[in-house]
């Protein structure tokens, strides 16, 4: 049936149907959740419509405090390619390690996030170099030019740096 939804161009229902599966707590409509983002795979039209499903499912994680949630929410993510939501997805999940002090899985987040190329949330940036200053870390230089949004050049003069914050 979802096949025969997705073919004439209901995304709509479909995107509803795939919410309420996404965040039941029945392992089993997991899976089905997954078949629908399968079978919407590929198509453009439907990339909208599980958009703005992200941020109502990322309300719904923090609300429960479900992290795997927001972990699945982001295989679907990168699954269908909808790079207007890698941001977002990824500041509440480093967000959610850094509310955890869970290090390890910080560090691995961010490394992820500048693999991407992704621009992470700038309060979930501050808290990212928060954090780590906190576990007395020294911030890598790179991370404190992006976070003053400041190039090479202008770091090397030394002189008369102003810092845009």
């Amino acid at each position: 049936m979802c096949v025969r939804l997705a073919n004439k161009g209901y995304y709509h229902p479909l995107a509803n149907v795939w919410k309420a599966l996404f965040l039941s707590e029945n392992k089993r409509y997991h899976v089905t959740a997954w078949t629908l983002v399968e079978v919407v795979k590929g198509r453009c039209n439907a990339k909208g419509f599980f958009e703005k499903k992200v941020s109502r499912v990322l309300v719904t994680a923090v609300e429960t405090d479900d992290i795997d949630v927001i972990h699945r929410l982001l295989d679907v993510v990168l699954h269908l390619e909808i790079e207007t939501c890698y941001g977002t997805v990824l500041s509440f999940l480093l967000e959610f390690y850094c509310d955890g002090n869970d290090l390890d899985n910080v560090q691995r987040t961010f490394a992820h996030a500048q693999e991407r190329r992704v621009e992470l949330n700038p309060v979930t940036f501050y808290r990212y170099t928060c954090f780590l200053s906190s576990h007395g870390i020294q911030i890598p230089r790179e991370v404190l030019l992006a976070k003053y949004k400041m190039d090479q050049r202008q770091s090397s003069k030394g002189s008369g740096i102003k810092f845009k914050f």
